[in-house]
């Protein structure tokens, strides 16, 4: 079987026609348009799909997420074009988004995403090469020294800014200008959350932090107050709720999952030790590292280990906090059955005091406020994955784990996918839309929040769009390593999604797909890889293992 395979590159794409009009706007709005955040979803969506993700406009470019000097007005007495952050020389600098290298000499990196570039300076060594696609949080070298004139710093720190293209027209010569964020770039901004709705059918990741996001998201899955604020207890002793939290660190220090893969401690908001036995399996179902480092994500793993579920059961810790009738009895259930600290056995023990004090503060401070509680324990784990940038899981929520679905009726549709449709996709409109093999899957994309901006329909669009947005690679044959869950195959007239593994027993089932006007979407088989089909896979996804 021949195989193609092309890596598509980053491309400037038209912003939305009207480029003047858009410049009018406040630049957070047209940053979150580039990135895509807001693309094909209303602005309660995207805020749910950020807060989901717990993803900010860009990542900090140092472990330092401290802002030593701040970005000052260009008309100030002493202006300061840029945030400086105070680190010792030789430490890691990372990349602040995605996007093409297009500029890596004179201690300098400068990575260009559509009309937005980013570019930090005073590094002692680069390690990107000119015209190299990198992903946000890729270390592109270490820092160095600098002297700038006052503000700015003298000695080891490194430099970072912000520049946007203000040509009017896409066929017009570039104009890059510096342009100081509204808001600070490297936080997740929260301000507006409140009252927008924000929640996934099943699922609430609403709250004024960490804690009441995940306190919300168990009772709506289903746990009690106390159950609930028992499990979150815990985490709070763990590792302060901060998912990118490493053993031994301090508060607020992010460490990204490959850079503990080889470490025998804990990590995550629960510190599972050691922190590969989450992360591995979670890459080998197609989830990439961004996700895995978010709170949505890892609050949905727990979850499905509460459960039962592989592949990390631990429904003996589940059951228990399950069977608690109070607070304090669920933090001691969750300490001493998932968490076996050391000297958890000694019912005495200190740290099951501290436990049970936290757990008694987290009822008291979210117990008033929260949210309806969910039925919880059902086939999907995650409530329903919205936001989790697990393609395959969403898929699998919105179609039927068997075959024989036949007609196109909404009344036919797994209610999931009805309710779905009208939330993320264009409801009942179209021809036959709960049979459409496009709408499934665009479907899918929003929801998941792997990708916001996949087109609603049309399968023709959707190939355009695979290889032109350079979000994807490609294969007209099988991907080095093997499908992937998530992987996307689109072909003349027809579009599907490989899940792995899942469905009725001995139905043999690896796909999820509709087929306009003639069944809703349902669970199927593998085919036509590399004939009729080319195979698509969002670059976010981990490389396959050879």
């Amino acid at each position: 079987m021949s195989e193609e395979h092309n890596v598509g590159d980053s491309k400037v794409l038209p912003i939305l026609g009207a480029i003047g009009l858009i410049l009018l706007l406040p630049l957070l709005i047209v940053l979150l348009m580039l990135l895509g955040v807001l693309g094909g979803m209303d602005t309660a969506e995207a805020q749910c799909a950020q807060q989901a993700t717990e993803q900010s406009l860009f990542a900090y470019p140092t472990d330092s997420q401290k802002i030593d000097v701040d970005w000052t007005d260009p008309l100030s007495v002493a202006p300061h074009q840029g945030y400086d952050f105070k680190v010792d020389e030789g430490s890691k600098v990372y990349a602040s988004q995605d996007g093409k290298v297009v500029k890596a000499d004179g201690g300098e990196v400068r990575i260009r995403r559509e009309d937005v570039e980013t570019r930090t300076k005073y590094l002692k060594t680069i390690s990107v090469a000119l015209n190299a696609d990198v992903k946000r949080g890729d270390v592109i070298g270490t820092s160095g020294t600098g002297d700038e004139v006052a503000p700015g710093l003298v000695g080891p720190h490194i430099h970072w800014e912000m520049w946007v293209n203000k040509a009017e027209k896409k066929d017009d010569p570039a104009d890059w200008e510096t342009q100081k964020p509204d808001k600070n770039p490297f936080e997740l901004d929260t301000s507006d959350s409140g009252d927008s709705g924000c929640s996934c059918l099943n699922g609430d990741l609403s709250g004024a932090n960490n804690q009441q996001k995940a306190f919300n998201f168990f009772v709506q899955n289903g746990y009690t107050k106390e159950q609930a604020a028992g499990i979150v207890g815990n985490m709070i002793s763990e590792s302060s709720v901060e998912p990118g939290r490493k053993q031994g660190t301090a508060p607020g220090t992010v460490t990204k999952p490959a850079d503990v893969l080889g470490y025998s401690g804990g990590w995550g908001i629960v510190q599972w030790t050691p922190a590969s036995k989450m992360i591995n399996p979670s890459r080998d179902a197609g989830v990439g590292d961004d996700v895995i480092g978010s709170l949505a994500y890892q609050l949905e793993f727990l979850h499905k280990q509460l459960l039962g579920k592989p592949p990390l059961s631990e429904k003996a810790a589940g059951d228990a906090v399950k069977a608690a009738t109070s607070v304090d009895a669920a933090a001691v259930a969750f300490g001493g059955q998932f968490e076996r600290f050391a000297g958890y056995e000694n019912p005495n023990n200190p740290r099951y005091a501290e436990r049970k004090a936290n757990a008694e503060h987290v009822l008291n401070t979210f117990g008033g406020s929260a949210p309806a509680a969910g039925k919880g324990g059902g086939d999907d784990p995650s409530g329903c994955g919205a936001g989790s940038g697990n393609i395959a899981a969403v898929a699998k929520n919105l179609a039927w784990p068997e075959s024989g679905h036949d007609g196109v009726a909404a009344s036919i549709a797994k209610p999931e996918f009805v309710e779905a449709m009208a939330k993320y996709n264009d409801g009942g409109s179209g021809e036959d839309p709960y049979s459409d093999c496009g709408r499934f899957v665009a479907t899918v994309m929003h929801m998941s929040g792997a990708d916001p901006k996949y087109p609603n329909v049309g399968t023709d669009v959707q190939r355009t769009y695979l290889e032109s947005s350079g979000k994807y690679d490609w294969w007209h044959g099988e991907p080095p390593g093997g499908m992937k869950p998530g992987d996307i195959l689109n072909g003349p007239g027809h579009t599907y999604l490989y899940v792995g593994p899942w469905g009725k027993d001995g139905g043999g089932y690896n796909s999820a797909s509709g087929s306009l006007h003639d069944h809703v979407p349902e669970a199927g088989h593998l085919y036509g890889v590399g004939g009729q089909f080319t195979v698509y896979r969002l670059k976010s996804a981990p490389v396959p293992k050879s």
